[in-house]
């Protein structure tokens, strides 16, 4: 599936040069390309945060995108590199899971496993398979390279289900499934689950009813408030929630829905 854009994904900051180096490899081979940079800041070797910003950003690119993601903690070791696309995007990552949630907006429809040795730069470092493995590949792609020239079609890929909130009479219990970089704290309760007047316990913290903005309550602050990827968030104004309240992905979050509302 030929593409013109790329979309890269990854927990190597902007300090060091390891993203250029793997814009250069992408341009070199595929010049022309249009690269969108959906993030480098997810926090080091953090795959769940990884797969939920690519679940959350995916609907939001060109159709057509080639997603190159690379949070990496087995780098150099026996883990796989695999291809994947749905009914409108492609994927370039590391096995490890990071596609895991993709199925939530769209079902994966094919994997391959990247064998073709061809493909990769001639020198490859065991640390950076970013820039001498999946950078060269994602590169042929976009350029319309034939997935089945990839590798075998791979049905054994690793993955981890999205946790799902479950409904107790009217208490919903949920989970923290990521925090950003402002310290808000983004749960697994989408906005249909709830409504406005329920009450949220996090971290032995209990907030009552959902506000509409991060302005709504004075500097310093707790609220709870539905984030711009429809999840129940836990923020400060101008502050850090995950911070203040030590909280962490995993904790769990509970919500009492008021039952004179309709959901």
């Amino acid at each position: 599936m030929k593409t013109r854009h790329i979309a890269l994904l990854s927990d190597f900051g902007m300090n060091e040069p390891f993203v250029g180096a793997m814009k250069g490899v992408i341009l070199s081979a595929a010049p022309g390309t249009v690269i969108i940079d959906i993030t480098h800041q997810i926090p080091p070797q953090d795959i769940r945060t990884a797969s939920f910003y690519l679940m959350s950003s995916m609907g939001y690119m060109p159709k057509g995108t080639l997603f190159l993601v690379v949070v990496d903690p087995h780098v150099g070791t026996g883990r796989g590199i695999i291809w994947a696309r749905t009914a409108n995007y492609q994927f370039v990552c590391p096995d490890n899971g990071l596609i895991s949630w993709v199925e939530e907006k769209e079902p994966v429809t094919e994997v391959r496993f990247i064998s073709n040795a061809s493909l990769f730069l001639p020198r490859i470092s065991p640390t950076f398979h970013g820039r001498d493995i999946m950078a060269p590949v994602a590169a042929a792609v976009a350029k319309g390279l034939p997935e089945k020239k990839l590798g075998p079609v791979f049905r054994e890929y690793r993955r981890f289900p999205l946790p799902a909130p479950e409904r107790a009479g009217p208490r919903v219990n949920g989970e923290i499934i990521a925090v950003d970089n402002f310290g808000n704290a983004v749960s697994n309760i989408k906005q249909q689950q709830i409504n406005a007047r329920a009450i949220f316990t996090v971290a032995g913290r209990v907030l009552k009813g959902l506000k509409l903005t991060y302005a709504s309550v004075a500097e310093g602050e707790p609220l709870a408030l539905i984030g711009s990827f429809g999840y129940l968030e836990f923020s400060v104004r101008n502050g850090s929630f995950a911070r203040n309240f030590n909280v962490k992905i995993g904790d769990k979050v509970e919500a009492i829905v008021s039952i004179d509302e309709q959901i």
